[in-house]
């Protein structure tokens, strides 16, 4: 497997560093600093890969579906609702287990690029309707019919 590991957000802890430098994984990870441009890091991606034991509803979940970044989202996030297994992202069943975190993962690598751009497709499409407008007027639908 040919792949580097992007970590955006809060960087490796003493332990994880250690795993890396004893595995010889120096060479195949990097930390995105917490001022990187999300936009930028999602578009130079091949997958985003959430594997949360529990997340309400991440928008970084979304946020890489607009910017045509297919996941591997934890059934544990809220935003999986949004996720149709492999037509727009694959879901992660078991987030607590290693074994099946890399099956999903090598499972998108292997993936042939017209499959994957396909799923980049997709993933965009079904989250263009999430709009801030939209989201505003269900808001409001619900605050006038509890008027009643």
């Amino acid at each position: 497997m040919d792949a580097t590991l992007w970590i955006a957000g809060k960087g490796l802890n003493a332990v994880q560093r250690d795993f890396v430098n004893r595995n010889d994984l120096v060479s195949r990870i990097r930390v995105a600093p917490v001022t990187s441009n999300l936009v930028e890091l999602y578009q130079a991606a091949d997958w985003f890969v959430h594997p949360t034991q529990y997340d309400a509803f991440s928008n970084t979940v979304l946020q890489s579906m607009a910017c045509g970044l297919p996941g591997i989202v934890s059934v544990m996030d809220g935003a999986v609702d949004h996720i149709q297994n492999g037509e727009n992202g694959l879901m992660l069943y078991h987030p607590q287990q290693p074994i099946e975190l890399a099956a999903r993962i090598q499972e998108g690598i292997d993936l042939g690029e017209t499959e994957r751009v396909r799923l980049s497709q997709n993933a965009r499409e079904s989250v263009l309707p999430l709009t801030w407008d939209k989201h505003m007027s269900e808001w409001l639908e619900v605050i006038e019919a509890s008027r009643y």
